[in-house]
């Protein structure tokens, strides 16, 4: 009841504001209406991502372990181009909606399960913030997703624990590494020294 309460409250809102010329504002209600429609609907993201050990990494930006291609889609919107690797063992799937924000995700050649889900932040200096609140934004996300991104290392080592590699190569390039028990996921953290030595780069990989 309380949803469908927020629902109309937030529909009448944009009804009233796009009248009155309030673009920004209707804007960010109409998200609202669509992220409340979605619940409401059983649209939702996973309930709960966050994630405080390797093991919590089995669901990253709307996508699930084992996760099949054909489902890519549903989970985070259309893709905007693809390839194959040159053996053909995996092929790459492109989500270049944001312009500093890239998606990558590779997929199994033969049985389409996910394999790696690769995110980077491009923004420098001033940009950084603006690019991860138009990725968060075009996907869809929630803070446990997007939080890592700005963050330096000893701030992910807090949340995450001591990682299973960390090192940093002459190039100014920081990568930490954590894998859980199984090996069945491996997630890498990159920091760049050119974007002030925070987080802008993670890649989960999934093995089955």
């Amino acid at each position: 009841m309380k949803n469908w309460k927020l629902f109309f409250s937030a529909l009448f809102a944009v009804a009233v504001i796009s009248c009155g010329g309030g673009d920004t504002d209707a804007e960010d209600l109409s998200d609202l209406v669509n992220e409340t429609t979605d619940e409401l609907m059983g649209n939702d993201k996973p309930g709960d991502c966050s994630k405080s050990s390797v093991e919590d990494w089995d669901n990253f930006i709307g996508i699930e372990y084992k996760t099949n291609e054909l489902d890519l889609e549903d989970k985070i919107g259309k893709f905007t181009g693809g390839e194959y690797t040159a053996d053909s063992s995996a092929f790459i799937y492109y989500f270049k909606r944001v312009d500093r924000a890239p998606v990558t995700v590779w997929v199994n050649g033969k049985t389409g399960a996910v394999e790696t889900i690769f995110v980077e932040v491009l923004g420098y200096e001033e940009y950084f913030d603006g690019d991860v609140k138009d990725f968060k934004k075009e996907f869809k996300l929630e803070d446990c997703d997007t939080k890592w991104f700005g963050m330096h290392p000893d701030e992910l080592i807090k949340e995450m624990g001591k990682p299973d590699k960390d090192e940093e190569k002459a190039d100014g390039v920081r990568s930490i590494f954590y894998d859980s028990k199984d090996y069945d996921i491996s997630v890498n953290f990159k920091f760049y020294e050119s974007q002030g030595g925070m987080c802008s780069s993670i890649s989960v990989n999934w093995f089955y």
